[in-house]
């Protein structure tokens, strides 16, 4: 008898489990479907036509800079004659120094001629024209290294003239203002410009005196394919002929010193452009 009270129980429990399950699916099949998960939506920014905030107040901080530098003395494009001294570094340390005297003839356009006389007897001569670079001595005339050849015309792109009269007077160049930073121990602007081409330059502009601290910009390197990163530094600052003249720049690359220059006398004056077409090389007026 209690085996049979126990099976009816039983068997009562497996119909109630039943049951439970066939309510428990009709539920499900009966609720009504979840509501989708709404698209997700990805907001792209687009550079705006209007100038932000961000753009005005870079622009009017190379607009300081310009006027510093001597926005019209720049713009007319002068001769010069600049003597000093230049030394090279590598990781870091000394690798040659050597007195230089440099002269600077511009052309008509953004062209320009460089004679650069080297050594105590100035019988290493540099020739730099838009289109060449090469060296006189007392063996004769040899072209100079393609990679010089390249980054010293780079440079040519980025140096204190290009900025007054290129760079910051392009209208449809981007400029990006990331506010004040301490560069070489002096309060600065830091101001990026990006023209058309999706080149940069990014200037550190001291806040006192808005003079440029430093230039940088990168490049591709041909071989490994990443980017070198080309800095300037401009320090000691003279007015020659209502010009200012940074009489002391150190060059970095990829932050390693390799080069100093050091200037002692500038002139602005005219340049004999018959300097640019010999050969002659050595001492003279």
């Amino acid at each position: 008898m209690m085996r049979l009270v126990v099976l009816a129980r039983l068997g009562a429990i497996i119909l109630l489990g039943a049951s439970a399950c066939t309510a428990a699916i009709s539920q499900v099949r009966d609720a009504p479907a979840p509501s989708q998960k709404p698209e997700e939506r990805i907001v792209v920014t687009q550079p705006s036509s209007n100038p932000t905030a961000g753009d005005e107040a870079g622009r009017r901080v190379l607009q300081q800079m310009k006027a510093a530098l001597g926005d019209q003395k720049r713009m007319q494009r002068q001769d010069y004659r600049m003597e000093g001294r230049t030394s090279t570094f590598f990781k870091n340390n000394p690798t040659g120094s050597t007195e230089f005297v440099l002269y600077h003839h511009p052309l008509a356009g953004s062209g320009f001629e460089d004679r650069v006389e080297l050594t105590k007897k100035r019988d290493i001569v540099q020739i730099w024209t838009p289109t060449e670079g090469y060296e006189l001595t007392y063996k004769g005339r040899k072209d100079l290294p393609k990679e010089d050849r390249d980054a010293y015309f780079r440079r040519q792109q980025y140096n204190l003239d290009a900025l007054v009269t290129t760079w910051v007077n392009d209208p449809n160049a981007l400029v990006v203002y990331s506010g004040r930073n301490l560069v070489s121990r002096r309060e600065a602007d830091t101001v990026t410009i990006i023209n058309a081409q999706n080149e940069s330059v990014t200037i550190d502009i001291e806040a006192e005196t808005h003079l440029p601290i430093r230039r940088t910009f990168k490049v591709r390197n041909p071989k490994y394919k990443d980017f070198d990163e080309d800095s300037e530094e401009y320090s000691d600052w003279h007015s020659e002929s209502g010009t200012p003249v940074p009489y002391a720049t150190t060059r970095y690359m990829n932050g390693d010193m390799v080069s100093q220059r050091f200037v002692t006398k500038i002139q602005f004056e005219p340049v004999d452009p018959a300097l640019f077409d010999n050969t002659r090389i050595g001492k003279h007026k």
